[in-house]
């Protein structure tokens, strides 16, 4: 067993410094801004830098044990989805408004893969991930309901109900 974790421990060490070795995509990710409050768009840019290969761009919730791959709609899918599938380095930029959701910290990743490629085949990446975080301002939890400070203004109003009507008795009839 402990010949198996400390295998374990080496073969992810090995793919971390496979992965830092590996060069920079042909395309670059800015979402801006990095951080907005709870439903306001931010603007995606994802911007050619050159070559002459043909790609498919995935953008992923990254750090996650389970992958969730943002659609060209703007909403998470569990299956890969390409947010652009096809596409020359050498193109225009990709620019668009993203409203992200759920949560406070969105770690982005830019996968690209060679058209056709697998995202979730890490042995098979050519370029590493590129990584930006979102941060999103969600609005605190409003209180809660406060009896005790209800409970004498409600014993008030009740007190003040029955003086109306024992004090209102002979005014009808």
């Amino acid at each position: 067993m402990r010949r198996l974790a400390l295998a374990l421990v080496a073969a992810l060490a090995l793919a971390r410094a496979a992965e830092a070795a590996l060069p920079a995509p042909p395309f670059a990710l800015d979402v801006t801004p990095a951080r907005v409050p709870a439903g306001q768009p931010v603007r995606l840019a994802i911007t050619p830098r050159g070559g002459e290969s043909t790609f498919d761009l995935y953008l992923m919730w990254a750090l996650s044990p389970e992958a969730a791959f943002l659609t060209p709609e703007g909403a998470w899918s569990p299956r890969p989805v390409a947010f652009r599938a096809g596409l020359r380095a050498a193109g225009e930029p990709i620019v668009g408004r993203w409203v992200p959701g759920p949560g406070r910290d969105i770690p982005l990743a830019l996968v690209v893969v060679p058209a056709g490629g697998d995202p979730l085949a890490r042995f098979a990446w050519t370029y590493r991930p590129t990584l930006v975080r979102i941060s999103v301002d969600v609005p605190a939890a409003r209180a809660p309901l406060d009896v005790r400070g209800l409970a004498p203004l409600a014993a008030l109003t009740l007190v003040a109900c029955a003086v109306v009507l024992l004090a209102g008795r002979p005014f009808l009839g």
